[in-house]
């Protein structure tokens, strides 16, 4: 019996080493899990690095900075994504010193840091911009100026950016260019970077983006910014390195059902959206907000938006992604906290007529995780309070709600005792105590 017992347990073993080696071949990554971004946009690094035990309480597990390389000198946030010299870090964000010790001061609260990089073009700034003579870069290391035709793949990774054309389009192709990129980043790892955000990842072609990340170890992670898959972008980018992309077809969705109108149970099959596996998700950036170039596309009501941050907070897929105005908002810091709680568990939408007539609404979406929470998002103007419901999904026992830290207690045939409030506009996380 006992033989038989060894054998069986090897089969497993073996069953279980074939599936993941099949998944690896395959490019499969599993979801980021426990894990959420704080986007600490434009900050000065010390500012930064007096947030960070603040920032662990709320959750935040990574921290994002922007562009460290000396940059157009510009106190306008678009100055750090023009980039004049990668071998300097240096700019009003703070010096190389400020980046490591804000580094080290992040690894020391457990939390990790991701280097926002742009890798494609250098800075519409003279005279480097009208010469092309950049320090290590020089007129044959550039692209021809020419404008992109988003349907012309090729247009894609070698026109300049900006209308008219203004940012002069690195030649990834050349093996230099490549090289010097591939320092830039060595340097930020050496640094203690934990990964990177990539700039505009579309604009440079996936053989090229391939080489350079070469020198980025596997257990680093990274993710690249996408706005429309008009080249495949979606499937050819997440097969190197197990990079993850923005999900803006989300975010398109997320404007909808929370915008006058929309319908929150169309969330629960989001078309055009990326599998949460390969997925950075998130409700705004710096280039959603007001005065932001894709604002006109994807943004939208401000507290709309903080309700789409609860719904990205209360899902298991997907890597959330926080811009550092909603970090302080006490449904971005319930959220967060919901979200690491249950980190296994699978997330369900739960019919709302299941939990009582008449919840089966536009206005309301139930979000089960296993049998050990649920997220409830209301987003009409009126409480939803019913006297009697049920939580079907939910196993017997009292839950803690993570914003009132109220409690809300299933019996044993799932009815509810004392019923439920949540206040309108407003989303309530209760966790299994």
């Amino acid at each position: 019996m006992l033989h038989k017992l060894r054998f069986h347990w090897h089969k497993v073993i073996n069953f279980l080493i074939t599936v993941c080696v099949t998944l690896m071949i395959i490019g499969y990554t599993l979801p980021a899990k426990a894990d959420v971004i704080y986007q600490a946009f434009n900050m000065p690094f010390q500012e930064v690095r007096n947030q960070l035990s603040e920032l662990k309480a709320d959750g935040f597990t990574y921290i994002q900075v922007s562009p460290p390389e000396q940059s157009n000198p510009s106190d306008q946030w678009w100055g750090r994504y023009q980039p004049i010299d990668f071998t300097v870090l240096e700019s009003p964000l703070g010096n190389e010193n400020d980046l490591r010790d804000l580094i080290a001061a992040t690894h020391e609260t457990g939390m990790k840091v991701l280097v926002d990089v742009v890798l494609n073009h250098m800075a519409d700034y003279p005279p480097y911009v009208d010469t092309l003579n950049y320090p290590h870069f020089s007129a044959q290391d550039f692209h021809p100026r020419a404008s992109i035709n988003y349907s012309n793949c090729n247009e894609v990774t070698e026109g300049w950016l900006g209308d008219p054309p203004s940012l002069p389009d690195l030649n990834t192709g050349s093996p230099y260019v490549r090289e010097q990129l591939q320092n830039y980043l060595s340097h930020l790892l050496e640094l203690g970077a934990d990964g990177f955000r990539i700039d505009a990842i579309k604009h440079v072609s996936v053989n090229d983006m391939e080489q350079i990340l070469r020198v980025v170890p596997e257990d680093k992670y990274i993710y690249g910014e996408v706005v429309g898959a008009d080249c495949n972008e979606n499937s050819t980018y997440t097969a190197i390195h197990n990079v993850d992309l923005t999900d803006y077809g989300l975010l398109q969705n997320l404007k909808g059902a929370f915008g006058l109108g929309g319908d929150l149970r169309s969330l629960t099959n989001n078309p055009g959206s990326l599998p949460g596996y390969n997925a950075v998700t998130f409700s705004k950036t710096h280039d959603t907000v007001p005065g932001g170039d894709l604002e006109g596309g994807f943004g939208f009501d401000p507290r709309d938006q903080m309700l789409a941050n609860a719904f990205l907070l209360a899902r298991q897929d997907g890597l959330p992604l926080i811009y550092r105005d909603d970090a302080s908002d006490p449904i971005v810091q319930a959220g967060a906290n919901f979200h690491e709680q249950l980190v296994n568990e699978p997330q369900y939408f739960r019919n709302g007529d299941e939990i009582t007539n008449g919840a089966n609404s536009p206005n309301l979406l139930f979000v089960e995780r296993g049998d050990q929470g649920i997220a409830i998002i209301n987003k009409a103007g009126e409480p939803f309070a019913p006297s009697s419901l049920r939580m079907p999904g939910l196993g017997e026992g009292c839950y803690q709600e993570l914003i009132s830290n109220s409690t809300m207690c299933v019996n044993s045939d799932r009815s509810v005792q004392n019923g439920l409030n949540v206040p309108g506009r407003s989303v309530a996380f209760f966790v299994k105590q």
